[in-house]
C-alpha cells in the first residue's frame, strides 16, 4: 500500500528516522559532527564515523543503510539504546517500522527498549521493580517481593 503522497498531512514514520536522531544530537548545545564523531565510538570494534559522513547522514543525503558496527558508534555517540538507533534506521533505509509497540505510550515503550538491552541476569529485577510499582499503585502485596 502506498504512502501518503504528496502534499499530505500524514507523517511518514519512516522517512528520515535515522537521520532525525542524529540532527537533534547535533542541535544539543556544544556539539559538532566533530565532536559527535569522536564521541561515537563502537564498542565491539572501536570504529567510528567520520564527521563528514555524521552531517551527510544529519542532512538525509546518505541513501545505504549504515553498516551494524556504525550503528552501535551512532548508538554510543548519541546516548541512545540501541534498539532505538536500529529502529530508526531500519524505518529510514528499509521502509520498515515495528508495529508491535506503537499503541502503547512513550514511558513504556522506553521502558521496553530499555529492558531488550539489560542482560539477562538483571531482567528478575527488572520484574520485581515493575511488580512492586504496580503493587504501591494497586495495594496488592507479592508474597516473594525481592
Amino acid at each position: 500500500m502506498p504512502g501518503p503522497g504528496p502534499g499530505s498531512t500524514q507523517e511518514d514514520p519512516t522517512r528520515g528516522a535515522l537521520s532525525i536522531l542524529v540532527r537533534a544530537a547535533l542541535d544539543r548545545p556544544g556539539m559538532s559532527a566533530r565532536r559527535l564523531a569522536a564521541e561515537s565510538v563502537d564498542p565491539e570494534t572501536g570504529q567510528k564515523p567520520g564527521p563528514t559522513w555524521l552531517g551527510e547522514l544529519a542532512r538525509g543525503e546518505v541513501s545505504r543503510a549504515p553498516e551494524p558496527h556504525v550503528l552501535r558508534a551512532i548508538a554510543a555517540g548519541t546516548g541512545l539504546p540501541l534498539v532505538e538507533v536500529q529502529a530508526a534506521a531500519a524505518a529510514q533505509f528499509l521502509g520498515y517500522v515495528a508495529t508491535e509497540l506503537t499503541d502503547l505510550p512513550d514511558d513504556v515503550r522506553a521502558i521496553v527498549m530499555l529492558v531488550a538491552e539489560a542482560d539477562p541476569s538483571e531482567l528478575p529485577r527488572a520484574r520485581a521493580v515493575l511488580e512492586a510499582l504496580i503493587a504501591h499503585r494497586t495495594g496488592k502485596s507479592r508474597s516473594n517481593e525481592v
